[in-house]
């Protein structure tokens, strides 16, 4: 029986930045600390506690992504994950392949602009229940997003084309086009 010999190519990564500026106010909805204790008490069967009222200003700024004191960012890996729709919905390119040729190589990216204001908005639960979410709106913002690729598999150019077709068709944050919203859309800042 022969040997079988594997050859991996080498990898070429190279990087970029791609500034990006919002068409469409850019909704963030931050899994908030105070609701992943409530989830593990219950799961931890923790005695009940009388339910606190809303505070919706507590809300909004739970919803909010912070950097540091008074910067304010948005999930890379919610940018990479509009960015791997777009090729696979848009692009017919597959979309476990795209997650493997391009990375954004930092947690969070910086949304530049002025503070957000508070959007209140009803949204539905479970069955026929309603309910009031707080949420930070951006408008006008910008973010430029450093992107990392394996130049073997994906030029530049198309990296781009990617983040052309996600902010029109996918968007980012809540209620954006890929989730029956207008929201989060965003176009290039020069092409």
């Amino acid at each position: 029986m022969a040997e079988k010999i594997i050859e991996i190519p080498q990898i070429n990564l190279e990087s970029t930045l791609v500034h990006i500026v919002g068409k469409t106010p850019l909704l963030t909805n931050r899994f908030s600390e105070r609701a992943m204790e409530s989830i593990e008490n219950k799961q931890q069967h923790a005695p009940k506690t009388a339910r606190e009222a809303r505070d919706p200003d507590a809300d909004f700024k739970d919803a909010m992504h912070m950097i540091a004191e008074g910067v304010h960012g948005f999930p890379s890996n919610g940018i990479k994950k509009a960015l791997v729709a777009a090729g696979g919905r848009f692009a017919d390119e597959k979309m476990t392949h795209l997650r493997g040729v391009i990375n954004i190589p930092t947690t969070h990216v910086e949304i530049q602009g002025p503070a957000p204001t508070m959007r209140s908005d009803p949204v539905r639960l479970q069955g026929m229940k309603f309910s009031v979410t707080y949420r930070p709106q951006y408008f006008p913002w910008e973010m430029i997003v450093p992107v990392m690729f394996n130049a073997s598999l994906i030029g530049e150019a198309q990296v781009i084309n990617l983040f052309q077709i996600a902010g029109f068709s996918v968007g980012l944050g809540s209620w954006r086009p890929e989730c029956n919203g207008t929201f989060g859309q965003f176009t290039l800042a020069s092409v």
